[in-house]
């Protein structure tokens, strides 16, 4: 656990989950040592404590955003809980397609294999049910070039789990998640499409219209495919944003198909190596889970303390042994306790406070 304190400084952004700071040792006001963190009062944290789950699952994937731990702190005389996150000095994709020149089709394909390298780790045993630019993470890379990680997994699902619901940002979604409510791994393959073209052309697939006569186009209409770009990128993109959600292709298929491959490698020789790090700044475990971290003051969370050496096992990984689902028995009237062998969930007796607390068992 983490004994140096950290203070929020200016704010990065807001949603409906959260609101996101760039973060610092408290101590070291010159630090470079610089993280995001991502916070909701912890009454209205439920869902950011889901996006939390998917985070330590994913743990390790170069192109996904690292998630260094989890904090319930005391901020203002209320209790917040926050998520610790890498810090994207180069902002957002939605920042680069913003930009006065347009991509090439190389650096598109570039930075394509890395989305797509991402997804397929998520679509191993989830859905983000949200990609688009602003949801994807910039880190400079020396030569002028830049590292691209998937984050924000507020809407994401569990593979396997049906839901016949509408999520996701309308620009970006596919037809069937629209008209039908399907939300399936196809899903995501059709808005990585619409951010392909989007970093082509530099305008988004759908011209400024209407929400209804959006909802229109998408069910259906045609996506329109450049007609100022290569064969091969035009393959990719009908891969992509077929209709028929069964004939798009996988993010595994796509990650050899010509437009990544021929690219990448004429990109990739001069570029530096993608480079990861795998040290955590709250210290020394690959997870941190903490009280008071950022507590303006001294409090008690109401959420109980979880016995210490729950927090502080070895990293699951190094404990495939552990029993998948077990019990633990405490004496509280507050709280009933679940753990299994990735989480602590803490069910307070007030109907919206629900802590799931990642452990590194």
């Amino acid at each position: 656990m983490s004994t140096v304190k950290w203070k929020k400084h200016q704010i990065l952004g807001s949603g409906s989950f959260g609101t996101v700071y760039v973060e610092s040792p408290s101590n070291e006001p010159n630090s470079t040592n610089v993280i995001a963190v991502k916070s909701a009062s912890f009454p209205h944290s439920y869902l950011l404590k889901k996006e939390t789950n998917f985070l330590y699952e994913l743990r390790g994937c170069p192109e996904i955003v690292q998630c260094f731990g989890d904090d319930i702190s005391v901020e203002n005389n209320k209790e917040v809980y926050n998520v610790m996150l890498e810090f994207a000095p180069g902002g957002t994709l939605a920042d680069l397609i913003n930009l006065p020149d347009k991509m090439s089709e190389r650096l598109v394909a570039f930075y394509t294999r890395m989305i797509l390298k991402g997804l397929s780790n998520i679509h191993e045993s989830f859905v983000h049910c949200d990609i688009k630019p602003g949801n994807i993470l910039v880190f400079p890379m020396k030569e002028g070039t830049n590292n691209l990680k998937i984050a924000d997994f507020g809407l994401a699902k569990d593979a396997g789990v049906k839901i016949h619901s509408y999520r996701g940002t309308l620009v970006y979604s596919s037809p069937e998640s629209v008209e039908l409510g399907v939300l399936e791994t196809s899903t995501d393959i059709w808005s990585l499409g619409c951010i392909v073209i989007e970093m082509i052309t530099g305008e988004k697939i759908w011209k400024n219209i209407s929400r209804q006569e959006l909802i229109n186009e998408i069910v259906r209409g045609e996506p329109i495919i450049p007609q100022n770009i290569s064969d091969i990128a035009k393959d990719f993109l009908q891969r992509c944003l077929a209709k028929e959600r069964q004939k798009r292709w996988t993010a595994d298929k796509l990650l050899y198909h010509p437009f990544i491959v021929d690219n990448f490698v004429k990109v990739a020789q001069n570029c530096d190596q993608e480079v990861f790090s795998w040290i955590n700044p709250l210290g020394s475990c690959s997870w941190t889970s903490t009280h008071d971290l950022f507590s303006t003051h001294v409090g008690i969370p109401s959420c109980p303390d979880i016995n210490e050496h729950v927090r502080n096992k070895e990293d699951h990984k190094q404990n495939k042994d552990f029993v998948n689902t077990m019990m633990i028995n405490m004496e509280s009237e507050d709280a009933e306790f679940e753990f299994d062998r990735r989480h602590v969930k803490v069910v307070l007796l007030i109907p919206t406070q629900v802590s799931i607390l990642p452990t590194t068992a």
